[in-house]
């Protein structure tokens, strides 16, 4: 199994590392962590690539020490101002771009049919350069697309593509809502609530860690001998290398600070 990440590996899981004195212990830098806040507020729970030797070294019951500063040191952490620049940071590259459009449905049509006629006027004027054996073809092509045009300009016809035209407004405007909602609900203007989202997340990829799992070796790397959990995703496998005791503590510690975000 691979070794990445595994350092802090709980902490990893709650988007923090440790307090000062364990990242310095374990190799890590405060801007590392920094880093690995904003990339699991950013993209959900995720393995930001923290990684440290020590980490292994340490007991059971060191792991969990660390894993319980490394929830405060988050929390701590989240409430400086600036985490609160970052997260503005995060929070305005991830909200979505409002769809422009250039005129009324009919100004669009009129463009798209000068666009046409344009196009159609340029390639007659090429044709003067071409031999004569491949201006033949090159026209027959230009007639068959003036007299498509042609049956497209009826007032039906135009009505259609006005009607197509006001269609995929509506449909890219209702998409950029509901994009608008989503990004609303989850990087709202308080942090307080992407962070409960970040450590509900943790506590459901921690809650069925099955740390009696055995592993084998195969091809060089240490797999789980149950294929089930060898799909698992990548945070349940730092949980279980990270063991019962950091995990447990790292979850008591979310628990505890996401009641007092309100749930």
């Amino acid at each position: 199994m691979r070794t990445k990440g595994l350092a802090l590996g709980i902490l990893v899981s709650v988007a923090a590392a440790g307090a000062a004195d364990v990242l310095s212990q374990l190799g890590i830098t405060a801007a590392a962590a920094k880093e690995a806040v904003g990339s699991i507020l950013n993209s959900g729970i995720i393995n930001p690539g923290l990684s440290s030797k020590a980490f292994k070294t340490l007991s059971p019951a060191a792991r969990a020490d660390a894993a319980t500063l490394g929830v405060a040191w988050l929390k701590a952490y989240t409430g400086t101002a600036e985490f609160r620049q970052q997260y503005a940071k995060i929070r305005a590259n991830r909200k979505p771009e409002a769809p422009t459009f250039e005129g009324t449905p009919e100004d669009e049509l009129a463009k798209a049919n000068a666009e046409q006629a344009q196009q159609a006027e340029d390639s007659k004027k090429a044709l003067a350069n071409l031999p004569p054996e491949q201006r033949k073809q090159i026209e027959d092509a230009l007639k068959q697309a003036q007299e498509m045009m042609a049956k497209a300009d009826t007032p039906e016809m135009r009505k259609m593509r006005v009607d197509a035209i006001k269609a995929k407004r509506d449909q890219e405007t209702k998409e950029y809502q509901q994009a608008l909602a989503d990004w609303q609900r989850d990087f709202p203007e308080n942090p307080n609530g992407a962070i409960a989202k970040r450590l509900r997340e943790f506590l459901a990829a921690s809650a069925d860690i099955d740390f009696n799992a055995k592993l084998k070796p195969i091809d060089g790397r240490m797999l789980f001998e149950n294929s089930t959990y060898q799909n698992k995703p990548e945070q349940w496998k730092l949980c279980f290398r990270a063991g019962k005791d950091a995990t447990a503590a790292a979850r008591s510690a979310v628990q505890a600070w996401l009641k007092e975000l309100g749930g």
